[in-house]
């Protein structure tokens, strides 16, 4: 293959996607040429305008998509999970699996040194989830750290403890609750500061591409071909790096750095401050979006910033910072050309998420001239982010909206997660949790993501939970959200791709954008709603390569 046809590709007799649903139902043909799409129409006329020697792909009158985009993602994270103990419930349903996952990786493990895991959900495990007691049993001899699925809090075991110092005396660390029992003894739960007192082990650099080789395969065969990275350090970012210089980048990646660090998040505000990097930076492939902070937890882990107390208990979650312990750091982010991606899903989380990009908008802009101007340059039009807005109120809303903030709503949460959002919420929450429907009526834009690999990364089920807002175990979390087809699939292309400013490039099938499709195996519009999640991705080209191709194709 030549070099100009190793980023060409012809697809003919394709049921072409149009944004908002407005597609043509006759067949038509897509060309390729050095990664850019060239010409959409005629199958004809395509095969005329194709080079010797570039793959011609016969769709067969399957439905074409442009390559998916997830908006929120954290490929370093399930890199390194990749090498890790999987406790995920799809593959340990009871805590007894967990013991044993756990136990075949103490096996492989020096004995003192850690043992990780990850993804365990008591929620959705018979009998309940694991304890520390069970990690006990499992690696008496080695410190076990297991993180739970949403990232926000970890079970360690006795030997983990009495390594991290943790006694009935040592105090919370701000921002983290050391969970105790009756008897003020830690019961092995770590909720979010509380994990960064793990010394957790480096990835070494050879594990790490080896993880994210295997992740970039998964991304394509789900036909995902740009992704958010929401937690970049200086590995995730050498990685990208030494990846594309390799030839093997197949995934378009847009990374914020992850400000202050948590758990096994790296910090990399001091880094990056100062140093020029500014959001825009880099290529197609590789793009800086900016810096993000995370100021709650989670819903399921029930440390999400809440505005009333979780169903059946007194507690409101957890807050991390107080608003001037952040503010200044948020402003120097705008002083250095980066936008503000800030993680908040409880209502107070949200509202300090919108204090502190405002807030910093306003104190950068009265350094200037013209503040009124230098603000619409600093915030209304640089799409500043709050990520997962879970729960915003009406003020909230009113906010996004004049400020032309964007709500990352994560609504994939409410497939795999929707029974504990409903038992820790409670119904009347619900209908305004994740509301597609109402930020699309006031005109915020509100990518859909999976905020994998909290949830998986399968963007099907992100859709038909937009569409039909119900959980893995059938529950409906109610009726007053959804929105349609069209709607859902926009919000992982043309809407997702403004996440980035990249809506003149990607997430539309259109001549002059990227080369980035995916063709799946069944007509998402025409398949009862309950079948979304079950679409599959049957040929992926991200940049004009293939990627991914099943045998069916």
């Amino acid at each position: 293959m030549t070099a100009h046809s190793a980023r060409s590709v012809t697809v003919v007799d394709a049921v072409v996607h149009r944004p908002a649903g407005q597609y043509l139902d006759e067949p038509q043909a897509v060309v390729v040429e050095d990664g850019v799409i060239t010409f959409v129409g005629d199958p004809g006329e395509a095969r005329r305008r194709t080079a010797p020697g570039v793959p011609v792909v016969d769709a067969g009158g399957r439905y074409l998509m442009p390559g998916l985009i997830e908006s929120h993602g954290h490929p370093g994270t399930y890199a390194r999970m990749a090498l890790q103990a999987d406790c995920r419930p799809s593959v340990t349903r009871r805590a007894s699996d967990v013991v044993e996952t756990i136990r075949d990786a103490a096996r492989e493990t020096p004995a003192g040194d850690w043992v990780s895991g990850w993804g365990y959900d008591e929620h959705r495990m018979d009998g309940g989830g694991p304890t520390r007691a069970d990690l006990d049993e499992a690696a008496p001899k080695h410190p076990v750290f297991l993180k739970r699925t949403c990232a926000h809090m970890a079970l360690v075991n006795t030997a983990a403890l009495e390594r991290m110092g943790i006694t009935r005396e040592t105090p919370d660390p701000a921002g983290g609750c050391i969970v105790r029992d009756e008897h003020g003894e830690a019961t092995g739960l770590l909720q979010e500061k509380a994990m960064s007192l793990a010394d957790l082990p480096a990835t070494e650099p050879s594990e790490f591409l080896a993880g994210m080789r295997v992740a970039q395969r998964e991304f394509a065969a789900w036909g995902l071909t740009t992704v958010h990275d929401m937690s970049t350090g200086p590995v995730e970012m050498g990685a990208y790096l030494r990846l594309k210089d390799a030839g093997e980048l197949t995934t378009r990646f847009r990374p914020w750095y992850f400000a202050l660090q948590l758990g096994d998040f790296h910090g990399s505000y001091d880094e990056v401050i100062g140093t020029g990097i500014r959001s825009g930076l880099g290529d197609d492939m590789v793009r800086i979006q900016g810096m993000k902070f995370i100021l709650d937890g989670s819903v399921g882990g029930r440390t999400a910033a809440v505005e009333e107390p979780f169903e059946g208990s007194d507690s409101r979650g957890i807050l991390y910072y107080d608003t001037p312990d952040v503010a200044p750091m948020a402003a120097q982010a705008l002083r250095n050309g980066l936008r503000l991606a800030i993680h908040g899903i409880g209502e107070r989380a949200v509202e300090q998420a919108l204090d502190l990009i405002e807030g910093a908008g306003r104190e950068v802009a009265s350094e200037s001239e013209d503040p009124e101007a230098a603000f619409h340059e600093l915030v209304t039009a640089r799409r500043h982010r709050v990520e997962h807005c879970a729960l915003p109120t009406e003020e909230d809303l009113r906010r996004l909206a004049g400020s032309r903030i964007i709500a990352a709503s994560s609504t994939a949460f409410l497939y795999e997660l929707g029974d504990s959002y409903l038992a820790n919420l409670g119904p009347e929450r619900m209908r305004r949790t994740y509301p597609m429907r109402t930020f699309l009526d006031r005109g915020i834009v509100a990518p859909s993501n999976s905020d994998f690999p909290v949830t998986t990364a399968n963007p099907w089920l992100g859709i038909s939970a937009c569409v039909t807002r119900t959980s893995v175990s059938g529950q409906v979390m109610d009726t007053a959200q959804n929105i349609t087809v069209a709607e859902a699939l926009d919000a992982y292309t043309v809407e997702a791709a403004k996440a980035s400013f990249d809506e003149d490039r990607v997430g539309c099938i259109a001549e002059g954008f990227l080369g980035d499709l995916v063709l799946l195996d069944r007509h998402p519009f025409e398949v009862d709603a309950q079948e979304l999640k079950d679409v599959t991705a049957e040929l992926t080209v991200c940049d004009g390569r293939i990627v991914h191709r099943t045998d069916s194709v």
